[in-house]
C-alpha cells in the first residue's frame, strides 16, 4: 500500500482503540457483561489474521518474487486482510456501542417515522403484506437481504483478484464512517422496528429484534456477539451497505452491474424484509452518499499529486 494508504490504515486503528475505551468505560458503567470466551476467540482470530496479512506482504517482498504475478498478488491479499481485521475490529466496537446506546432510553421515535411514511402516501403494512402474497418475490428479496454476509465475504476477495484492493481500502473507511453517522442519528433517536410496532409475528421478524426492548426496558446487560441483533432502525444501516458494496465494485467492469442489481433489490428488500420504514431507507441513501464522499475527501487530502490523479481519473 502506499504510505498515505497506510496513515489512513494506522487511523482507523487509533479509531478503534478510543472506540473500544469508550465501550469498556460505558460497558462498565451500565453493567455490560459479554462473554469472555467469546471476546477470546474473536481476538485469537485477529490477532491469527493479523499474522497471515503480515506474513503474506513479507513473502512479496522477497527477492525472487520482484516484478511478478505473485509479488502483486501476495502484497494485495496481505493488505486485504490486513483491512478485515481492522474492520472487524471496528464491526464488534460499534455492535457494544449500539447496545450501549440502548441502556440510554431516549425517547422512541417510531411514531414519528409511522408519521412521515403516511405524509408520503405509504402505509408499512401494506408493503409487507404485497411482498408476503407473492411468494416469488418474498423469495428474491428475502435472498437480497441476506446477502450482505456473503458480499462482506466475496467482495474482498473479488477486489484482490482483480488488483482493486485500494477500493476495499476505501469501502472499510466508508463503513466505518456510515457507521459512526448511523450511531449518531439512532443513539438520541431510536426507533423500534416496524416488526415490533405493527406486531408483526411471522416467523423471522419481530424475534430478530427482540433485544431492543429487553435492553431498554427490561434492563438486560448480557451480551453475545454470537447472537447480537441489528438494532437501529432509523437509518437503514442495510441501505448505507447496499449502497457501499455496489460503489466497491464500480471498477469491476463484469461485475459492477450484477452488484447494483442485487444492491437495489437489497435496498428494495429493506422495509419488508428488515421491518424498516420507508423514511429509513430514505435516510440510509443520504448517509450512504456522504460517507463516500467524506472517505474520498480523506483519501484525497492524505494523497501524494500522482495518486489525486489517479483519484480524479476514478471518479469520472
Amino acid at each position: 500500500m502506499p504510505a498515505t494508504v497506510w496513515r489512513i490504515y494506522w487511523a482507523t486503528w487509533l479509531f478503534n482503540l478510543a472506540l473500544i475505551a469508550v465501550d469498556l468505560a460505558w460497558g462498565a458503567h451500565a453493567g455490560l457483561v459479554a462473554r469472555h470466551d467469546e471476546i477470546v476467540r474473536i481476538v485469537v482470530r485477529g490477532l491469527a489474521s493479523l499474522a497471515v496479512g503480515a506474513l503474506l506482504l513479507a513473502i512479496s517482498r522477497l527477492p525472487r518474487l520482484r516484478g511478478t504475478a505473485r509479488e502483486v498478488f501476495y502484497r494485495d491479499a496481505g493488505a486485504c486482510i490486513l483491512w478485515i481485521v481492522t474492520l472487524a475490529a471496528f464491526t464488534c466496537g460499534a455492535l457494544v456501542f449500539q447496545y450501549l446506546s440502548l441502556t440510554l432510553a431516549a425517547p422512541d421515535i417510531a411514531s414519528s417515522l409511522v408519521a412521515a411514511d403516511a405524509w408520503l402516501g405509504i402505509h408499512w403494512p401494506t408493503i409487507y403484506q404485497t411482498v408476503r402474497a407473492y411468494a416469488w418475490l418474498d423469495a428474491v428479496l428475502g435472498a437480497a437481504y441476506q446477502s450482505t454476509w456473503i458480499q462482506m465475504a466475496c467482495v474482498p476477495f473479488l477486489l484482490v483478484v482483480t488488483r482493486n484492493v485500494r477500493d476495499y481500502a476505501e469501502f472499510v473507511v466508508q463503513f466505518m464512517i456510515g457507521t459512526v453517522l448511523v450511531l449518531m442519528i439512532a443513539t438520541p433517536f431510536p426507533a423500534e422496528s416496524a416488526f415490533v410496532h405493527f406486531n408483526v409475528q411471522d416467523p423471522g421478524t419481530a424475534s430478530t429484534v427482540s433485544d431492543y426492548l429487553a435492553f431498554r426496558i427490561d434492563h438486560v446487560r448480557t451480551l453475545s456477539f454470537a447472537a447480537a441483533q441489528g438494532l437501529v432502525s432509523f437509518p437503514s444501516f442495510h441501505t448505507v451497505m447496499a449502497m457501499l458494496f455496489a460503489y466497491a465494485m464500480r471498477h469491476v467492469r463484469r461485475l459492477f452491474p450484477i452488484f447494483i442489481v442485487l444492491n437495489t433489490l437489497m435496498v428494495i428488500s429493506t422495509p419488508s424484509h428488515g421491518g424498516h420504514y420507508v423514511v429509513d431507507v430514505v435516510a440510509g441513501v443520504a448517509v450512504g452518499v456522504l460517507a463516500v464522499w467524506i472517505s474520498r475527501k480523506v483519501f484525497a487530502r492524505t494523497a501524494s499529486p500522482a495518486e489525486v490523479s489517479t483519484l480524479a481519473v476514478g471518479q469520472t
